[in-house]
């Protein structure tokens, strides 16, 4: 049976770094954000990673559903890298839906966090993306981490599968990536991982 894992963390977390340490292990991503924006290209709609966000609820769900299907579809044990929640003003949209996640039969969830502080600091220092409307101050970093991690749990309860919550800490990526790699090589066993497959 496929083993698919829910990998996620507030932007900003550096789940991204972490994520391109595993990849280059072996280990199959798929970035929802960017296969959505292919989803999206297919119909002639062009959109930067942060304007994603700003889709309606309908045209969201759309694109979400067809890169589920290929990804079913893909039959490979695959990390999946998503976002726990979309902050729009002042609400919050869950990355995903109950039904979506029973239909992908998810095996685990791995939250990357980190201190809010260090967060808006690596955010004022990446010029490459747009993130002022997801909080300028610890305060605002502070709530987006608690409803992410409130929407991950009920996940992990109602789907039976284990929620793994790994602090990046700064200047510690190394020791964030080998026990991510540890909970990874939990969940998948030996599959997920190019040479494994090869050398079965």
């Amino acid at each position: 049976m496929t083993k698919l894992i829910i990998f996620t963390g507030t932007p900003g977390s550096g789940k991204s770094t972490v994520l391109s340490h595993l990849q280059a292990k072996g280990v199959k991503v798929v970035n929802m954000g960017t296969e959505m924006q292919a989803v999206l290209a297919e119909k002639g709609q062009t959109l930067d990673r942060d304007k994603l966000r700003l889709l309606s609820n309908e045209d969201t769900l759309k694109a979400r559903m067809k890169v589920i299907k290929r990804i079913i579809d893909s039959k490979t044990d695959s990390i999946i890298e998503t976002h726990a929640s979309i902050k729009q003003g002042s609400r919050y949209i869950p990355g995903f839906s109950m039904d979506e996640l029973k239909s992908i039969r998810v095996t685990g969830i791995i939250y990357i966090d980190a201190k809010s502080e260090d967060i808006l600091k690596r955010r004022t220092g990446d010029t490459s993306r747009y993130r002022a409307d997801l909080g300028v101050t610890e305060a605002e970093i502070d709530e987006h981490r608690t409803v992410n991690i409130a929407i991950l749990s009920s996940f992990a309860l109602h789907l039976g599968i284990p929620l793994y919550i790994v602090e990046n800490e700064e200047g510690k990526i190394k020791d964030t990536v080998k026990e991510v790699d540890r909970i990874v090589k939990e969940l998948f066993g030996a599959l997920g991982r190019e040479e494994s497959l090869k050398a079965g």
